[in-house]
């Protein structure tokens, strides 16, 4: 896991994130800071920063218990693209989950006409946020706002951090990762080759064993 002259073999641990979190709440603008707060709590889905980018604010509801998130993954395969719809759903009662709620009702309150839930725009002199309702941010520009809250940290570290929970719930529960803990992970990050999952693991087994390094007598 490297990022551009920083190295960091963990992922962000629980603290980390409240941290985040509470940066977040110092931001002046509510625009921008009830941004900063949803973008924590929606990387928490696992999901890669573009997916967030081009979230709709059709792409979040709720009932009376959940509030479910519907993420458009690109495949591309050769010259031949394909999207396919993945939902996540968070606890409608969880931190995370009223974080997003209260993002998106200052959405629907302030930019009525806005269509995604990261629309493209500009600060007026750090006061207001002027938009252009048709277009959404950049993949880059969810980096920026991750980074400014915590400068060790970038999106794909949650992606990472979502497969660590899992893998840890499993061993937690088989007392150690197991064939169908591949296939969990690769459905919650929406993977494509089982492959691809076992490389989480395996990244998380060798940090494991690197934390537990053998001491010489």
């Amino acid at each position: 896991m490297t990022n551009a002259k920083i190295q960091r073999k963990d992922v962000p641990s629980d603290k980390e994130i409240d941290s985040m979190t509470s940066k977040a709440d110092e931001i002046k603008n509510d625009f921008f800071r009830l941004r900063a707060k949803a973008t924590v709590a929606l990387l928490e889905t696992g999901k890669r920063r573009s997916e967030l980018a081009s979230l709709e604010k059709n792409d979040i509801t709720t009932d009376t218990k959940y509030l479910y998130v519907r993420f458009t993954v690109v495949k591309k395969r050769k010259k031949n693209i394909s999207t396919l719809q993945r939902t996540k759903k968070f606890d409608k009662d969880s931190r995370f989950a009223k974080m997003i709620i209260e993002y998106l009702d200052f959405l629907n309150k302030h930019f009525p006409n806005c269509k995604y839930i990261y629309p493209s725009g500009k600060s007026v002199f750090g006061l207001t946020y002027s938009i252009d309702p048709n277009k959404h941010l950049k993949g880059q520009e969810i980096w920026r706002i991750i980074k400014a809250l915590n400068p060790n940290d970038w999106p794909h570290l949650h992606r990472e951090r979502r497969a660590v929970k899992v893998i840890r719930a499993d061993e937690a529960r088989f007392g150690e990762a197991k064939l169908e803990t591949v296939y969990r992970v690769k459905n919650v990050l929406d993977l494509e080759r089982e492959n691809t999952a076992y490389n989480y693991i395996r990244r998380h087994e060798t940090q494991k064993v690197e934390e537990q390094e053998e001491v010489l007598e």
